[in-house]
């Protein structure tokens, strides 16, 4: 039987927790965690002083987040993830100087980001996604100087990305903004985030050309291991790091190889232009999702230089020309999309491009032909296709 006035770490995450939820005192003395749900008791904090990991993730806890766990001082780490907490973010995290993890994703909670979300400096880790919040990013984000990861996505956050962006986050490795309602044009600032590996800004209001200057991002030229910090590691408690990324087309959840990961999606905006050539300076870039624009141009000849690319999707754009030759030296490509472009001229079908064997990688682009697709490309049949291509391209005119 263990005090709780003397626990330093307390998980019941993903319990599947049922039944009547005890107050701190019956909470006090407990042997079988099994029987937790409804609301976090309000003077959990006056009882558990001593916590310092408290990871109550994948519950079914309800209510707001009690005033009392400004009295865990000593509080290094927070989960409430996968809960049904609701209300609004308390202002209230000022009182916890120690705390390095916020982890609040999969919950009710509504209202705008509280001015003191970024205190501690020490905080690393930063996870508000898939909530209820509105509202504009809150210029106290400036005083996040430290912060490694910040997820915002599947909110209804709004307004543009604010100039300081860039200058006050140069720690910033992982940013995830995905499905608010962000406008305004593609953000330059975000190239100063040099330590950069993964950039989710897909599914907003997002216009404007994408930013050569992503070009120069140091983080996604070079493959390497993103660790933390030791002082990240809590007693036998490991911080486990989680998030929700788009990759060949499907939503997955990455923790332990989340530092792994290098991706640019900025699909289902509203970016125009051309695909700027400085992108293929990435070659550390494992996934490129720029799908779902209005983007124009050719693809750029030199990608074959993304040699690390996994992932490539320029699906529902206005891109044309021919598909690169360079493209077929990617032999780690194993997913690609290209469908309902306006390229033309024949599908390559060397190395890695004799896999893509789905017409649908490929359909909706009139002028290709070759296999998969069922279009000849002999000479006859390209210059009829040619012929309804320039029609068609001129009647859009």
């Amino acid at each position: 039987m263990t005090s709780i006035t003397s626990l330093r770490h307390l998980n019941l995450s993903y319990n599947n927790l049922h039944g009547p939820s005890p107050s701190t005192n019956q909470f006090g003395t407990f042997t079988d965690p099994s029987d937790f749900e409804g609301s976090i008791p309000l003077d959990f904090g006056h009882v558990m002083t001593k916590i310092q990991v408290l990871d109550l993730a994948g519950n079914a806890f309800t209510g707001s987040l009690p005033n009392s766990i400004t009295k865990a001082k000593q509080l290094l780490r927070l989960d409430l993830s996968d809960n049904h907490l609701s209300g609004n973010i308390p202002d209230w995290w000022y009182d916890l100087q120690q705390l390095q993890v916020r982890d609040l994703y999969g919950n009710d909670l509504s209202g705008s980001i509280p001015p003191s979300i970024c205190s501690p400096p020490s905080l690393f880790w930063l996870r508000l996604s898939r909530n209820n919040l509105s509202g504009e990013l809150p210029r106290s984000f400036r005083n996040c100087n430290g912060l490694l990861a910040l997820d915002i996505g599947d909110n209804n956050i709004n307004g543009t990305i604010p100039e300081w962006f860039g200058e006050s986050f140069l720690s910033l490795q992982m940013v995830r903004m995905t499905g608010n309602m962000i406008d305004g044009n593609a953000p330059t600032q975000l190239c100063q985030l040099s330590n950069l590996h993964i950039l989710d800004l897909s599914h907003n209001n997002l216009t404007g050309s994408i930013p050569s200057c992503l070009g120069s991002l140091r983080g996604l030229k070079s493959v390497k291991f993103y660790k933390w910090n030791p002082n990240y590691y809590y007693f036998s408690y490991v911080f486990t790091s989680k998030m929700e990324l788009v990759e060949k087309g499907t939503k997955k959840k990455y923790t332990f190889t989340l530092d792994q990961v290098n991706l640019i999606d900025l699909s289902s905006n509203n970016l125009h232009g051309e695909i700027p050539k400085e992108i293929t300076n990435l070659s550390a870039l494992g996934t490129l999702n720029l799908s779902w624009n209005q983007l124009s141009g050719r693809i750029p000849e030199d990608i074959g230089s993304m040699q690390k690319l996994e992932t490539l999707d320029l699906s529902s754009n206005h891109l044309s020309g021919s598909i690169p030759l360079s493209m077929t030296s990617i032999t780690s490509l194993s997913y690609l999309n290209l469908s309902h472009n306006n390229l033309h001229g024949p599908i390559p079908s060397t190395n890695q491009f004799g896999t893509f064997t789905d017409p649908s990688c490929f359909r909706g682009n009139p002028g290709l032909c070759g296999k998969p697709l069922m279009t000849d490309c002999s000479p006859a049949k390209r210059k009829e296709t040619e012929r309804k291509l320039k029609m068609m391209m001129m009647s859009m005119k």
